[in-house]
This record gives structure tokens, C-alpha cells and sequence, in this order.
């Protein structure tokens, strides 16, 4: 019998872009990508996004990283301080997992963030990353 051990850090594992199905705004025909790199700031309604992204601690980090940032999840924390110190978007907050990532929507209006689990019901998921 052969077994095959593929580490986390290797697997091919999806990802899911989540927002609270009460966020005030319009999450109909909007750019994940454009949301998660900073380039979209607000919702079709003018209000702002809040972007909860992995913490160095959270398993996803460098695979966020690596889908969105072309590197690791130090690519993705450069990226955000260049944003933020040129006064082109505020700071991200930084989750270490699912469940804060949740917490943080159940909280924060106009917020989205990023898991590596389908997320519960009560929440829309407006991208799978695969």
C-alpha cells in the first residue's frame, strides 16, 4: 500500500473571499483581485471596504501571498505598507484565523475578508480561489 504525505505548505488548497450577507454594500459585480491588493476602496455605495487579510500566524498567509502578491506573505505585507505610508488606503487588519477572520466580519461593517475554510452559511462568499 503506498501513502502519499503532502505537507499543508504544498497542497493545493482553496481559498474564500467572505463578507457578512448583511454588509451594507453592494458586493454585486465588484473585482475580488482589485479589493484584496487595495486598488478598489469602497463599494459601488461609496462606502469603505475593510480588508481583514492573514496574520504571519494564520496557515493561508504565504498562499494568499502567493495568489495575489506574486511571492509570499511578505509580499503581501510590502505591498500594504507602500499602500498605506503613500496614503493610498488604510491598514488591513491582520487575522490569525478563520474564526477571528469571522468575528472580525460579524463586526466591522463593509468588511472582507479572506479563509482557507467554507465559511458557514450565514456569511457570502464572493470569490473561490482554487
Amino acid at each position: 500500500m503506498l501513502w502519499l504525505f503532502v505537507p499543508d505548505s504544498v497542497a493545493a488548497a482553496d481559498l474564500y473571499v467572505v463578507a457578512a450577507k448583511n454588509a451594507n454594500g453592494s458586493t454585486t459585480a465588484i473585482n475580488v483581485s482589485e479589493i484584496i491588493t487595495g486598488k478598489q476602496r469602497k463599494w459601488s455605495d461609496g462606502a469603505p471596504i475593510v480588508v481583514i487579510l492573514p496574520s504571519k500566524e494564520a496557515p493561508h498567509f504565504n498562499a494568499v501571498g502567493d495568489h495575489w502578491f506574486n511571492g509570499s506573505g511578505s509580499a503581501m505585507q510590502r505591498h500594504w505598507l507602500r499602500l498605506v505610508f503613500s496614503g493610498r488606503a488604510n491598514v488591513p487588519i491582520y487575522a490569525k484565523s478563520d474564526a477571528e477572520v469571522l468575528a472580525i466580519l460579524d463586526r466591522t461593517e463593509g468588511a472582507v475578508g479572506v479563509v482557507k475554510d467554507v465559511p458557514p452559511e450565514t456569511y457570502q462568499v464572493l470569490s473561490v480561489i482554487n
